[in-house]
C-alpha cells in the first residue's frame, strides 16, 4: 500500500515537472524568426501536389535575385520566403469570396489554410489550402446559372480541391 502511494506520488511529481510542448509559430512569429537569421543566399524547393498532378520548382535566391533551376509547374519564377509569407497572409485574409465576381455572386468560394513553419528558421515547410465552391442560394445569379448555361455556375469549371505545397530550404555558400 505504501509502495503504491509512493509510486503515485512519484508519477505525480514527474507529471508536474513535464513541460508542455512548444506551440507552433504563427505567421508573425515565423516572419520574425526568418528576418532574424535569413541566409543571404539559399535554394528553395517547392513541390506542389493536387488530386490530379504533382510538379516541382527549384529556385536559387541570392539577395533580391531569383533564378529558376527547375520549374515543372510552368509558373512564373517568383517565389522567395518573404513572398511565401505574403501569399499565406493573403490566403488567411480572404476566407470567402464571390464567384465568378462580386457583382454576380452565384457561388461562394471558401478557402481553408493550414501552414507548418520550420521552428528554427521560420520559413513555411508545408502549406495546404483547400478551396470549394458552394451555391449562393440568396443570389438570383445562382438561379440564373441553373437555366442559362452560358452564365457561370458553381460546377462549370470544377468545384475546388486541395493543394499541398512541400517546401525545403538549404543555405548556399
Amino acid at each position: 500500500m505504501i509502495a503504491a502511494l509512493a509510486l503515485l506520488l512519484g508519477l505525480g511529481a514527474l507529471l508536474a515537472l513535464r513541460q508542455p510542448a512548444a506551440a507552433a509559430p504563427t505567421l508573425a512569429e515565423a516572419r520574425r524568426l526568418w528576418l532574424a537569421q535569413a541566409p543571404p543566399r539559399y535554394k528553395l524547393t517547392i513541390i506542389q501536389q493536387t488530386a490530379s498532378s504533382t510538379c516541382d520548382q527549384e529556385f536559387l535566391i541570392d539577395g533580391t535575385a531569383t533564378v529558376a533551376l527547375d520549374n515543372d509547374c510552368r509558373q512564373p519564377v517568383s517565389w522567395t520566403v518573404p513572398r511565401l509569407f505574403n501569399w499565406i497572409a493573403e490566403l488567411e485574409r480572404e476566407r470567402t469570396r464571390c464567384y465568378p465576381d462580386p457583382t454576380m455572386c452565384a457561388c461562394r468560394g471558401t478557402i481553408a489554410t493550414s501552414v507548418h513553419y520550420d521552428t528554427d528558421q521560420g520559413y513555411p515547410r508545408t502549406i495546404v489550402y483547400e478551396w470549394r465552391k458552394r451555391p449562393n442560394l440568396t443570389s438570383l445569379a445562382y438561379y440564373r446559372s441553373l437555366f442559362d448555361r452560358s452564365f457561370p455556375g458553381c460546377n462549370r469549371d470544377g468545384t475546388g480541391g486541395t493543394v499541398r505545397y512541400a517546401i525545403t530550404l538549404a543555405a548556399e555558400p
